[in-house]
């Protein structure tokens, strides 16, 4: 994950050049939550500021909306969030709520600190289980559970069902994780046939 620096630009520049306007849903990847004010190179006034960038994280494609300003490259939330609240959310992270990069409707924006948002995203792309924190044992011919806390995996043990894993891991989310979270990572049981 990387760690965000303060805004190189000012509120007021961002407001001369920027203005906020909500993205609709099912165009995320065309509208970013920002239009240009102003012409600026092939940008025109009134056109959607910033582009789709591709970031490997964990493994697993993520795509955000990056914007240039006099030079910088910035995400777009963070300049969104910057824009509707005043203030620079450094050093503190912009956090999408639905998990959905794309989505920088003010309303999906949260201010959390860098482990409140490692723990706040999907699956991995190297999970072949289907159950985020649940893996096979193959040397004991078990599933076991782990979760993340203070930047370690913790084990949470071995068992004879996936079902009973996930279960561990919902207790354990529960325990060590704000409750913020839990809706993101809560793993519904029902859905897991063993």
């Amino acid at each position: 994950m990387t760690k965000s620096k303060p805004l190189a630009v000012s509120y007021e520049r961002c407001r001369e050049l920027l203005e906020i306007c909500e993205p609709s849903p099912l165009r995320l990847e065309e509208e970013s939550g920002l239009r240009w004010k102003v012409s600026r190179g092939t940008a025109k006034a009134g056109s959607w500021a910033g582009s789709v960038w591709e970031r490997k994280v964990c493994g697993k494609i993520r795509k955000v909306w990056m914007v240039q300003i006099d030079g910088k490259r910035y995400y777009a939330s963070r300049i969104i969030y910057f824009m509707a609240h005043g203030f620079d959310p450094y050093p503190m992270e912009v956090d999408h709520e639905d998990i959905n990069s794309l989505n920088n409707s003010v309303d999906n924006l949260r201010l959390v600190d860098d482990v409140l948002q490692g723990q706040n995203r999907g699956m991995l792309s190297n999970n072949t289980t289907g159950v985020k924190g649940v893996g096979w044992r193959k040397q004991r011919s078990k599933w076991q559970a782990y979760i993340h806390v203070d930047n370690k995996f913790k084990y949470l043990g071995s068992y004879a069902s996936r079902k009973e894993a996930a279960e561990a891991r919902n207790a354990a989310i529960k325990k060590y994780w704000p409750e913020e979270v839990w809706a993101a990572n809560l793993i519904d049981l029902d859905s897991i046939k063993d």
